[in-house]
C-alpha cells in the first residue's frame, strides 16, 4: 500500500509539473478553464449542454470522416465497393462507419434541439443576435453536408435521394437551374456529380464550417448564454424593482397623496 501511495504521489507531482510548465509558457490551462466554464441556471441546466453535444458530434464527424478517407474511392465504379470493403474487410471499419452514420443523424437532431432551446430562451436577443445568425448559417452548412454525404454511398438510396434533391433545388428562382446544373456537372447525375459532391462534402463545407464554429464560440464567450445564473438573477432583480415602483405609483395616484406622507400620518396617529 505504501508503494502504491508513493507511485500515485509521484504521478501527481509529475502531472502538476507538466501542467505548470505548459501554463507558464502557453497559458493553455487558463484558456481551457475559460473555454469550459459556463454558468447556467440551476433549473434546466442540462438543456444548456445541447450546444456542447452538437460540437462534440461535429468533432466526431471530422474524426471518423478522416478515417473513412483512407479506404473510400470517389468514383462511380468503386464507391460502393469501397464502402463494402470498409464494412466487411477493414479493421474496425463497421464501427467507424457506423459511428459516422449514426452521429450524423444525432447531429441533425441535436442541432435542431439546440436552436429550439436558444429560441425559446430568448438567446437570439441583443446583444446575441449576430451569434444567432452565425448559428443559422451553421445549421444550413450541416444540412448541406448531410445531403452531400448521403450521395457518396452511390447505392440506390443515395442515387435517387440525390435525384429528388436536385429536382427540388432546380425549382429555386433565378439561380436554381444553373446551380443544379453545376453541381451535377451536366444535365444528368453521373461521375462528375459524385466527384463534385465528394469535393464539397470533404473539403469545401468543412473548410467553411470550421471558421464559423470559431466565430460562434468566440461570440458565445463574449456575451454568454441567455439565462446564465448572473444575468438571470440581475434581470429578475431589475424586473421585480420595476414592478414594485409601478405598484407604488398606481397606489399614490389612486389615493392622491405620496406614500411617505400616508406612512408618517399613520405613525403619528398610532403614537397618539
Amino acid at each position: 500500500m505504501g508503494m502504491i501511495g508513493r507511485v500515485r504521489s509521484q504521478a501527481v507531482d509529475a502531472s502538476k509539473l507538466v501542467t505548470d510548465w505548459m501554463e507558464h509558457r502557453t497559458g493553455i490551462v487558463t484558456m481551457m478553464e475559460h473555454f469550459l466554464f459556463e454558468p447556467v441556471p440551476k433549473r434546466g441546466a442540462w438543456i444548456y449542454t445541447l450546444g456542447s453535444l452538437t460540437l462534440g458530434l461535429i468533432s466526431l464527424q471530422f474524426l471518423t470522416g478522416i478515417l473513412l478517407l483512407f479506404y473510400y474511392v470517389p468514383t462511380t465504379d468503386h464507391a460502393w465497393n469501397s464502402i463494402y470493403y470498409i464494412m466487411n474487410e477493414a479493421y474496425f471499419g463497421t464501427l467507424i462507419r457506423g459511428i459516422h452514420y449514426w452521429s450524423a443523424n444525432f447531429l441533425l437532431a441535436a442541432i435542431g434541439l439546440h436552436m429550439a432551446q436558444v429560441f425559446f430562451s430568448g438567446g437570439y436577443k441583443a446583444p446575441r443576435e449576430l451569434n444567432w445568425v452565425v448559428g443559422v448559417i451553421l445549421l444550413l452548412l450541416v444540412v448541406v453536408i448531410a445531403f452531400t454525404g448521403y450521395a457518396l454511398r452511390w447505392d440506390q438510396d443515395g442515387f435517387w435521394a440525390t435525384v429528388v434533391g436536385m429536382k427540388i433545388g432546380s425549382y429555386s428562382p433565378f439561380v436554381g437551374g444553373q446551380t443544379i446544373r453545376f453541381l451535377m456537372g451536366g444535365d444528368t447525375i453521373g461521375p462528375a456529380t459524385l466527384s463534385r459532391f465528394f469535393a464539397i462534402h470533404v473539403w469545401l463545407l468543412p473548410a467553411a464550417l470550421a471558421p464559423f464554429i470559431g466565430i460562434h464560440l468566440y461570440l458565445l464567450r463574449r456575451h454568454g448564454v441567455f439565462g446564465s445564473e448572473f444575468e438571470y438573477t440581475e434581470r429578475l432583480a431589475k424586473l421585480h424593482e420595476r414592478q414594485r415602483l409601478e405598484r407604488f405609483e398606481r397606489y399614490e395616484e389612486e389615493d392622491g397623496e405620496p406614500n411617505t406622507g400616508r406612512r408618517d400620518r399613520a405613525d403619528r396617529d398610532g403614537s397618539e
